[in-house]
């Protein structure tokens, strides 16, 4: 993800299978042999000036981001996968996580959602390439940017890596800390390169980094242990932008760009998008592809600032064709979309600014269904893999003053003679629809532009075995032969006259079937048939000339997003799934909501997809087919007029009955006994450091620091008990000063023994000083007892600007969480505090819930005590009190309410599932627990998010569920001591899935009863 830095600068104006059905497509004209930089690189993977070669056929890398840690659900990745092959894409670009994988010092996990074998596995049976990304720094809006705890209290700080410290150098120490994590997941990435016969053809090195002294030796030391470990695909490196960083060390140098940033607060308003990318490349490195690992596919929920679908609403479908458009006519062959699938930042895993859904605004839900915006991206994912022309184009013209407030882009095969024509707006948030007559294929030709949008006519294009494409003013979603007759299928907006002109040897008949009526001319002196239509339904025509037979089949914007062609493995192969090298698409689908894959065994075409309704779905496939199978279930099929088979599927017939949270056996406790002047705190570490590796100093207090990473504390809530001594001989204190870090939005409430104190929180501050008032009558004669709990919210990303906040406040991802100041006011410096304790997450680095991991508790009670474990699986809370988080606690604090309930979704269904809060506002906090996994924070003071999706394998969808909430309120108003609502709600049921998700749930018998 591009760094705040780089944005503010932006924002300032600095640019920153084979089947005996299918002929295949001649593919002859798109081989050559691959320019390679570099000779330890291996030859299967290539590129020249336009675009990048795999096993020598030339490909447009169409990727998408989806990060396995996001969805802890391993057999859930098989689903995102499966999606990504249905849309088109033909690659998956994926971050691990440095932060999860080697928590500790000497410690690194590789199981569970840390595993990445499966992954891989599941990207090369769905036919996907991995371009992986291993850091070890990601940004990726996770805590400290996936750099461990154990690494940020590092000492060093060198003056020239400013904001980093020594992290992210060549310094001897942070060299050694990456050491164990590299030489552990690097090996894991060379076995499944494709020269091993893995789907892994590129490996990038660090992240959006920069040049500078020790940071370039720092890329360099990386690039030369991927070697030593078995890299021999490129690697590559995504500059933040257009800034010449790191440009000689990768194989492959590249930039991220996100053209409309990620502020939705005014989604409709767009930033106007650069003209320079190509003339960029060409000048900085022109012997490689212009790649854009990290492209704009949607923009992030901001803690309190924006929700999802003002992010949608931004980066909508227009958007999509706006933004692509611009990078294919900039000469662009490679390009990743951040993010196809977010995810949830369950647990820790989010930095202060980012709530706990990753969503992203991307084109698959966080529920993991499909929206708009996927659908769009299928229909230009499948132009591209349709017609490889545009692997290999060179700029023609540039024209923005032909047509006032066009900006118009001719693009040409050198080889083929295929033309490219993309016109946008000049400026592109313009809103007015603008028509003009343009030069295509030598014919005048009638345009139409629509508000904030991009189109794109094609001209001398080869399709099917034989046939000739003259031009298109319609967007072309592919072709096909079938049964030798070549298939050229279109679709069309409302309100836009298209034509489509088509090279024939004599005057043809035509046949139509359907409700486009198309206006037909035949110009016998250019053998030319062209043919004028507007929108309708799914039409197919059949032309017949003297020498062949050609159909046309045009559709509607919606009935194209429901056109499918999956891939029909080949033999022989490796990579048999793979598209442009062993798997064909011999046929057409349409209507279903999703078609995952397909086979073909002797005269039978077995389907695997999803259905959201009752779908007439129709197959174009050769003759010889006369069986379709639908998941299993053989098919009743009749035969369109056109020669299609037709079936009439059946929707999801199937009720899911959901509890009724609010009326279910709650249980209560309460989860702040520390602040109790006799509660035993020998099980609270002692917070008794008196020097810190920090380059942050305390701004006062002495002699403890108290840092919680320090301490091992690395994430979740965190709570401080501090003592001081008290008699008729010391003086009363008047308050009690802090200056308390815990990261943009964080909160905190302070007691004096079982006095509240009061709340310290400034919206959009990462720390806060407070002078708690205090009176004599909160004091006792001995030991008194200050109690401090505090949000750990993250920690920054390195680098990170904060443009919002006066001043532009620069941030660090080793800026430490705690008490960065404590001093009792009204006493002198021999009367202050004796002794801190801390409690954070149960074992700090050496946490006990290996299948969870480090990220998934914090210090509350519930979760850190020894034998507390509240948030488990098997807990007995049968003599607690009985109470539901709707009527709350009686005063500021912090209370712990669980109780079980039972699903029983039918298999064979996918129902997504999420736990909705009240929007009513109050200054609370609520942590939602699903089965021992940290699933959601509620800022109900600030959100905005109210609703939390928790995935099939987190839930058990076939028995019992334990959720557990816990609620720290902050104030004693009415809506700050209780939750108005929580509901668990269903948005809709499909039938079909990936199958079962086992659920791995460690109780609290397995993790806490052998103490």
């Amino acid at each position: 993800m591009l760094p705040w830095l780089l944005l503010c600068l932006w924002v300032l104006g600095v640019s920153s299978v084979k089947s005996d059905f299918d002929v295949p497509l001649d593919v002859s004209l798109y081989q050559r042999t691959p320019f390679i930089n570099d000779t330890g690189l291996t030859d299967q993977v290539g590129w020249d000036q336009y675009s990048f070669f795999i096993r020598g056929k030339r490909v447009f890398l169409q990727s998408g981001e989806f990060h396995g840690f996001r969805l802890p659900v391993q057999p859930l990745w098989k689903d995102i996968m499966q999606k990504a092959k249905a849309a088109g894409l033909n690659s998956i670009s994926v971050y691990t996580h440095w932060g999860m994988t080697n928590p500790k010092a000497g410690v690194v996990d590789l199981k569970g959602f840390t595993d990445l074998q499966p992954f891989f596995d599941a990207a090369k049976e769905a036919g996907l390439w991995i371009i992986a990304r291993p850091g070890p720094y990601i940004n990726s809006e996770t805590t400290a940017g996936g750099v461990p705890g154990h690494v940020l209290t590092l000492p060093g700080d060198t003056p020239w890596n400013l904001y980093n410290g020594i992290i992210r150098s060549n310094q001897s120490n942070y060299f050694d800390a990456w050491q164990e994590y590299i030489n552990a997941i690097v090996p894991v990435i060379a076995e499944n390169q494709i020269t091993k016969g893995g789907p892994v053809i590129m490996v990038q090195l660090e992240n959006e980094y920069y040049n500078g002294p020790g940071q370039t030796e720092y890329v360099q030391q990386l690039k030369d242990a991927f070697r030593r470990l078995g890299i021999v695909v490129p690697t590559m490196h995504n500059d933040p932008g257009m800034f010449r960083n790191l440009v000689n060390i990768p194989d492959i140098y590249a930039f991220d760009q996100y053209p409309l940033s990620f502020d939705c607060t005014h989604p409709d308003q767009w930033r106007d998008i650069s003209t320079q990318f190509r003339s960029y490349h060409e000048e900085v490195m022109p012997n490689i592809p212009l790649m854009i690992p990290e492209y704009q596919g949607g923009a992030f929920q901001k803690r309190g600032i924006q929700t999802n679908e003002m992010c949608r609403q931004m980066t909508n479908t227009n958007s999509l064709r706006v933004l692509n458009y611009q990078m294919w006519a900039s000469g662009s062959t490679a390009m990743n979309f951040y993010m196809f699938f977010g995810g949830t930042n369950w647990g820790q895993i989010p930095y202060p600014e980012a709530e706990t859904s990753y969503d992203f605004a991307a084109p698959i839900f966080e529920t993991r269904e499909l929206s708009d915006k996927y659908y769009e991206l299928k229909l230009q994912s499948m132009f591209l893999r349709s017609f490889p022309d545009l692997r290999t184009t060179e700029l023609i013209q540039e024209d923005n003053t032909t047509v006032p407030g066009v900006f118009l882009t001719h693009l040409k095969n050198p080889e083929t003679g295929a033309e490219f024509h993309i016109a946008r707006h000049t400026s592109i948030g313009n809103w007015d629809i603008i028509e003009f007559n343009q030069t295509i294929a030598d014919v005048q030709v009638p345009r139409l532009l629509p508000g904030r949008d991009s189109i794109i006519a094609t001209a001398n294009i080869a399709f099917g075995q034989h046939s000739e494409l003259v031009y298109s003013t319609a967007p072309l979603f592919s072709h096909l032969s079938v049964d030798g007759k070549d298939v050229l299928v279109a679709y069309a907006f409302n309100d836009t006259t298209y034509e489509i002109a088509l090279g024939l040897n004599s005057k043809p008949d035509l046949k139509v079937s359907g409700s486009i009526q198309p206006r037909t001319r035949f110009d016998q002196g250019s053998k030319r048939l062209t043919l004028s239509f507007e929108a309708g339904n799914l039409t197919a025509i059949i032309i017949k000339d003297h020498e062949k037979e050609t159909m046309l089949i045009i559709a509607d914007y919606y009935t194209a997003t429901r056109f499918w062609m999956p891939t029909i493995s080949g033999p022989n192969s490796d990579h048999s799934e793979y598209v442009d090298i062993a798997a064909t698409t011999p046929l057409l689908v349409s209507g279903p909501y999703l078609v995952r894959n397909a086979t073909i065994e002797g005269k039978t075409l077995s389907l695997w997809g999803d259905l959201d309704e009752d779908t007439t779905m129709t197959v174009l496939a050769s003759t010889q087919i006369n069986k379709v199978r639908w998941n299993g279930q053989s098919l009743s099929l009749s035969t369109t007029e056109w020669g299609a088979l037709s079936a009439r599927l059946t929707g999801p017939q199937v009720s899911v009955d959901l509890p009724d949270l609010g009326s279910l056996d709650w249980r209560y406790a309460d989860s702040l006994p520390e602040i109790s002047p006799s509660f035993d705190g020998s099980s609270l570490t002692p917070a008794d450091h008196t020097n810190t590796t920090s380059k942050f100093p305390p701004y006062y207090g002495e002699p403890w620091i108290l840092y919680a990473d320090d301490y091992g504390f690395h994430g979740g809530n965190l709570l401080w008990r501090g003592t001081f001594e008290h008699d008729e001989n010391t003086t009363a204190p008047t308050a009690v000063n802090l200056s308390i870090s815990g990261g943009t939005n964080f909160a905190a409430s302070a007691w004096l023994n079982e006095h509240y104190l009061g709340p310290s929180f400034i919206l959009r501050s990462p720390t806060n000083n407070e002078s708690f008032p205090v009176s004599e009558d909160m004091l006792v004669n001995g030991t008194n007892y200050v109690t401090v709990l505090q949000d750990h919210m993250g920690h920054n990303l390195a680098g990170e600007i904060v443009c919002c906040t006066p001043g532009g406040r620069q941030r660090d991802l080793q800026e430490p969480m705690g008490l960065q100041g404590y001093f009792l006011v009204g006493r002198d410096e021999t009367q202050q505090f004796t002794s801190w304790k801390v409690a954070g997450n149960l074992g700090g680095e050496d946490f006990p819930d290996k299948t969870r991991k480090i990220l998934n508790e914090g210090g509350l009670f519930g979760e850190a005590s020894l034998r507390a474990g509240w948030h488990l699986p098997g807990f007995d809370d049968s003599q607690w009190e009985k109470r539901t988080p709707m009527e709350g606690l009686d005063k500021p604090g912090v209370g712990w309410f669980r109780t079980t309930f039972t699903l029983d979704v039918p298999e064979g269904f996918d129902v997504p599932l999420k736990f909705v809060f009240a929007s009513d506002q109050g200054h609370y906090r609520a942590q939602l627990y699903v089965n021992g996994w940290m699933m959601g924070k509620r800022v109900a003071n600030l959100g905005p998010q109210t609703s939390f999706v928790v995935q099939e394998g987190i839930l058990n969808y076939r028995g019992e569920n334990t959720l557990a909430v816990s609620l720290w309120s902050l104030d004693d108003n009415p809506e700050d001591l209780q939750i108005p609502s929580l509901e668990l709600v269903q948005s809709r049921v499909y039938a079909g899935g990936v199958g079962v998700a086992e659920v791995n749930h460690p109780t609290w018998e397995e993790l806490r009863g052998g103490v």
